[in-house]
């Protein structure tokens, strides 16, 4: 969740800047999407990660960039609104994942639903 509330912060950026002229297309650190890809195949193999595992996630200038307008801007708002709806799906799912593993250590512990 804490990947897509920042990718959030990055596309909202990209989305309130689309008309400001030379602004380069933001997106979170290219380390920290490594990082994050690592531990979900980590985890998803039935192995522990750490929270140092993590480096400090970041927003920055994107890595990749699309084509420049004449003003600059390498916004492009049609991709922007697909990022934003994948990025609230993919929240919405860490939502209700966790909300799955809190039902599960609630019933761990009291035995009851």
């Amino acid at each position: 969740m804490d990947d897509a509330a920042l990718r959030q912060q990055a596309i909202s950026s990209n989305i309130a800047n689309v008309n400001t002229p030379g602004y380069q297309r933001m997106d979170v650190s290219a380390n920290f999407q490594r990082a994050y890809t690592d531990a979900v195949t980590k985890l998803s193999q039935g192995e522990s990660i750490s929270d140092d595992d993590m480096p400090e996630a970041t927003v920055q200038t994107a890595a990749v960039q699309g084509p420049a307008r004449p003003d600059g801007n390498t916004v492009q708002i049609e991709q922007e609104m697909v990022n934003l709806a994948q990025n609230g799906a993919r929240y919405e799912f860490g939502a209700q994942m966790l909300g799955v593993n809190f039902h599960q250590m609630k019933f761990a512990i009291t035995g009851s639903e």
